[in-house]
Order: C-alpha cells, then structure tokens, then sequence
C-alpha cells in the first residue's frame, strides 16, 4: 500500500496536503510468482493426500500457462547469467539421452518423455521467479512468499501428528511396532528438507522460539538427511556471523536458537524419534540407497556418453539378491539411483551430469554472494542458508523430479539468489566491498 498526497482547499484558501485519505494498492510482478509458490504446494498436498487427478493435473495446467510469457526474456538472459544456461542444459542433454534411449529395440519411451516434460514443467517456477523479479523489492517479497509457504508445511507436520492422534488421517503418517512413529503430513518424506527452510529463517532472524517450533516439527519427520542438512546450515550461519563480522547481540540469539534445539533434542519427548535417528547403518532402508548409488554408478560406468535416458536406470540396471528376496522393498528403493547426481548421469550421461553440477555450483556461488548483497533482510538470509544446507547437504534423495516439494522450493530459492547475485552486479544496486 502506497500513500498518495491528496491536496485539500481549506477554510482561508489554505492548502493542506494529507497523505492518509487514499491509497493504491502495489502488486509487484513477483508476487504472482510468489502465489504460485504458495498455491503449488497447497494442490501437491491435497492430491497426494486424496488421489484426485484433477489437482495434479491443475498444478501442470497453471505452471505451463505463467511459464510461457517468460520464456523469451529468460532465454535473453542466459547470456548473462551462466547459471540459467546450466539448467536449460542439463534438460537440453536429458532430452537428447531419453530421444536417444527410444531407439534402442523394445523400448516404451512414452511414460519417460511424459516424465520428463512433467519435471521440465516442475522447474518453471525457476523461470517464472527470476523473469518476474525486476527489483531487490521484488526479491524481498517473493522470498516472503517463500517463507509463507515453507511455515505452513511446517505447521502441517504439527497437525498430521496431533490430527493422527485424535482418530483423524490428515497425510502420511508412520506407526512401528516399537511406538516409534514419523509424521510427514500431506507432502510426504520430501517435507522434511523443506521444514529445515523456516528453521533457518528463524535462526537468521534471531528467534530461539520459533528455531526450535521448527526443529520438533524436523523431529517429527525423523529424517536423518534433513538433520543433516540443518546441521550444515548452521555451520554456514555461523561461518557468516564470524566473516562478516555480526553484532554481538545477533550471535548470542543464534548460539540461543542452537541451544534451545539442543535442550529439545535431549528431552524425553524426543527419544523415541532420535532413536531412528542414532540407528545403526546396517538399516535396510539405509543399505537399499548405498546399493542404489553404487548400482548408478555402475549404469554411469556402462552408458557414459548418453546414459539409459530419463527415468530409464530401473530397467537398466543389474539385478541384485533383494530383487528376489525382497521384492517390494527392491521396487520402492532401488527405482531411481539415490543420489541427485548420480541420477542425472545415469538419465543423461556423464555430460548431464556436469551440466548439473556446474548449475549447482553456480547456484551455490550465487547464494553466497546474496548474503552478502547490501539489500538482504534476516529472512532473505536464512532463504540462502537453506539453499546452501540442503545443497550440500540432502546427498541421499532425488530433487530434480516432478511433484517433489523440495525440488520445488530449492528452485525458487535459488532464482531468488540468482537475481540477487544479477542485481548485485549491476551498476545500480552494488554489493559494498
């Protein structure tokens, strides 16, 4: 809301000018964006919740209609931006692997380009949030956005386990035979790494309070990636608070928020979770990745040009003792390789997989550079800690794939970081050496 002085004859011939009788209401471009950000989680949640098609099919309807103003001005930019030139790679090889992979006899190619497009559609919010943010206002209020949304799937979490308890089925929600439980809420396993998002925020931020709100809900999810990531995110933080030199004040409130993570850590409400946490690798779900990375590898090793194509390391792979003994486990485990990079170099080959590192390593670089950009708030902070956490640190779980809420929001951040690392460049709106 901006105020307009409004010029009012008074008693005398006197002019007051008073600012508060009207106002006009700004929508920044980015907010689209920002409700998309919003929006999508909101319909994955409810379709994977429900089974209705519809919302799936609603997400992929809307993203392909904002996505299609944007494409010209955002292929214009890949001149100056290496890091949209990497990504538009990595999907230019993967189509090229997956075109190719249709040649070989008896293959379905159909269901792998379908899955395909559908993750190139999945990625548009990329495009769609670095072409409609014009301005450091613009970035500011689309990672407002960002955290809106990433709040409210923590909150889910909450309500799945409090719901659960009550007789209520509210998402996905896991009971063992020890009492141990995880509680994922309606976006599934993927929730957890988005969770570590509003704890990092909050950390930046300096609250304690809602640090550690955020840290149960992780708790929740008992997922040891996620803590990892988190753990990466705040050795970052504190990495910032000791180069740039942070005001005393703001690092005793972050040592705060770390402690109050830890006291919850060590209460006995949590136990039964960090149980999981603390078990021992010789875990199946543990030992069915391992193997599902080394089998990847092996596939990268026997098709290095252009891999098995999209989706293809399923049929391609070598079959091990638990495709017989242990048949449904192998299926959910050892579908896909595990590892995001690995996955892409069996998808597309040893150049996929380069196309892909180079866009993370351009992203990461982007991300430390807009910590540093003289228009960053708390929040923006704690938006680019978490990329550079999860980045680094979600090593055992795919993010490049369509209906994955952490992909989703891994995109977003990091066109955020790259137009603020752009407007950081630019003449008008220089970081201060």
């Amino acid at each position: 809301m901006n105020a307009i002085p409004v010029r009012i004859p008074a008693a005398g011939s006197v002019v007051v000018e008073r600012r508060s009788l009207w106002h006009r209401r700004v929508v920044d471009p980015a907010d689209l964006a920002g409700v998309l950000v919003c929006a999508v989680p909101l319909l994955l949640g409810f379709f994977l919740a429900t089974g209705v098609r519809e919302a799936e099919t609603a997400i992929y309807a809307i993203c392909t209609i904002a996505v299609l103003p944007h494409l010209a001005p955002f292929v214009a930019s890949m001149r100056r931006n290496p890091v949209n030139t990497a990504l538009c790679a990595v999907f230019v090889v993967l189509g090229v692997a997956t075109l190719a992979a249709s040649q070989q006899p008896g293959a379905n190619v159909v269901p792998h380009a379908k899955a395909l497009a559908a993750t190139a559609v999945w990625t548009s919010i990329y495009i769609i949030a670095f072409s409609t943010m014009e301005s450091g206002t613009s970035v500011l209020r689309f990672t407002k956005w960002i955290r809106i949304a990433s709040v409210a799937t923590s909150a889910s979490v909450y309500l799945c386990a409090i719901l659960h308890f009550g007789g209520v089925r509210f998402g996905e929600f896991l009971e063992f035979r020890d009492g141990s439980f995880r509680a994922f809420g309606p976006l599934g396993d993927q929730v957890s790494f988005v969770i570590v998002l509003p704890a990092l925020i909050a950390l930046a931020e300096s609250r304690p309070v809602a640090f550690g709100i955020h840290f149960g809900a992780l708790l929740l999810t008992a997922t040891r990636g996620a803590l990892l990531a988190l753990v990466a995110g705040v050795v970052v933080y504190l990495f910032v608070l000791v180069s740039r030199k942070a005001p005393a004040r703001g690092a005793l409130w972050g040592i705060g928020s770390i402690a109050v993570a830890g006291l919850i850590a060590i209460s006995p409400v949590a136990s039964n979770i960090t149980d999981r946490i603390a078990m021992s690798t010789t875990d199946e779900s543990y030992s069915l990745r391992w193997t599902a990375i080394m089998s990847g590898l092996s596939v990268v090793a026997e098709h290095p040009l252009l891999g098995v194509g999209f989706n293809g390391f399923a049929d391609r792979r070598r079959a091990i003792a638990e495709d017989w003994l242990a048949t449904p486990a192998s299926e959910n485990g050892l579908s896909r390789a595990a590892n995001q990079y690995v996955q892409t170099a069996t998808d597309g080959g040893l150049l996929a997989g380069l196309a892909l590192v180079l866009f993370v390593g351009l992203t990461l670089r982007n991300a430390w550079r807009a910590i540093g950009w003289r228009n960053a708030n708390p929040e923006f902070i704690g938006a680019q800690l978490w990329l550079i956490a999860v980045l680094i640190g979600n090593q055992g779980a795919l993010w490049l794939l369509s209906d994955t809420a952490s992909g989703f929001f891994i995109l977003a951040a990091a066109a955020a970081a790259a137009k603020a690392a752009a407007l950081a460049r630019s003449r008008h709106d220089a970081v201060p050496a």
